[in-house]
Order: structure tokens, then sequence, then C-alpha cells
């Protein structure tokens, strides 16, 4: 292929269309176009000339656009890879937050559990040393000592009227005995 002329695609890219566009307007601005010797279309530049005019572009100039645009996809694609690893930089950085809370929220789980235990172990201390308290006020005297006297003469005063009951007693058995026996004697002497 001469300098002259350019494939289709050059050709639409030099117009600035798609190639489908450009395959219309071959129809619809007759532009004329020959086969090359494997029976591909090109197109001479004068008949692009002819027919675009100043919205021609030079080869040059899309050459140069071409490299800008592959370029400018590295860049992308660059840009794209840095957008991706930041994407997933991103959820990672997520799931290690949502595991630190997971791990946050079972600490926390956990010393509530043992604030409780904590706080029925004090309880039942507490209820072990009234218990405690309870069974030795029980196995103590805990009166005071007015008090303790106070039983005491109580107890002495129920045991001498105890005694004063049974010396009483004894006294009128002796007497009954005595009576039945000076019964007896007169009985006898008189009777």
């Amino acid at each position: 292929m001469s300098a002259n002329k350019v494939s289709v695609s050059k050709a639409a890219k030099m117009v600035g269309v798609s190639r489908a566009t450009f395959y219309r307007h071959i129809d619809e601005k007759s532009i004329s176009t020959e086969q090359d010797d494997k029976g591909n279309k090109v197109i001479d530049v004068a008949e692009l000339v002819r027919v675009y005019g100043d919205q021609l572009k030079t080869l040059e100039d899309v050459e140069k656009a071409e490299k800008a645009k592959k370029k400018k996809g590295e860049t992308n694609q660059d840009s794209d890879n840095v957008s991706t690893e930041l994407e997933l930089m991103r959820e990672k950085l997520k799931s290690l937050e949502t595991e630190r809370e997971r791990e946050r929220k079972q600490l926390s789980d956990q010393i509530g559990d043992l604030r409780s235990r904590l706080e029925k172990t004090e309880e039942q201390r507490i209820k072990a040393e009234e218990q405690k308290d309870r069974l030795t006020l029980m196995l103590t005297d805990q009166r005071s000592e007015k008090d303790k006297i106070e039983e005491k003469e109580k107890s002495h005063e129920q045991k001498f009227s105890d005694l004063e009951t049974v010396i009483n007693e004894l006294k009128s058995q002796q007497e009954k005995l005595l009576n039945s026996e000076k019964k007896g004697f007169f009985a006898r002497l008189f009777g």
C-alpha cells in the first residue's frame, strides 16, 4: 500500500468517524475506492481531501493520537490496577475492622459474664458470712451480763421454791405418819 492510499480503518480515523459510519459515507458521499493486491478496499488520500477538506487529519496526527491513546490506555490500566488494589485493600481493611469489632464484642461479653459471676460469688460469700454469724450467735450466749444474772436468780428462786414444796410435802407426810402413829398408840392404849 502506498503512502497516498490508506485502508478503510485509517481513513475512518483520519475523518474522525467509526468504520461503519465511513462505509455509509462511501455510499452517501460517493467516495471512490480501489482494491489493493490482497483484495482490501483502499482510499486515495486526495479523495478524502476532496470530500472532507479541512476536517481531515493527517496520518501523523492519527498515529500520534493512537500512540497517545495507547499510552493513556496503559496509564488507565495502571490506574485501573491501582484502583483495583485500592479496592482490595479497602475490602481487607473492612474485613479486619469487622473481625476486630467481633472480637471486641466477644471480649465485652466475656467481661460481662465474668462480672456477673463475680457478683454472684460475692453474694454467695455474703450469704455464707451471714449464715456463719447466725450459727455463731446460736452457739454462744449473746445475752448481757445483767440478763444472765437475772436468769440465774430466777433459776435459783425456782429451785428454792421447788425445794420448799418438797420440804412442805415431806413435813406433811411426816405429820401424817406421826399422827397415824400417835393414833395407833393411843388407840391401843385407850382402845
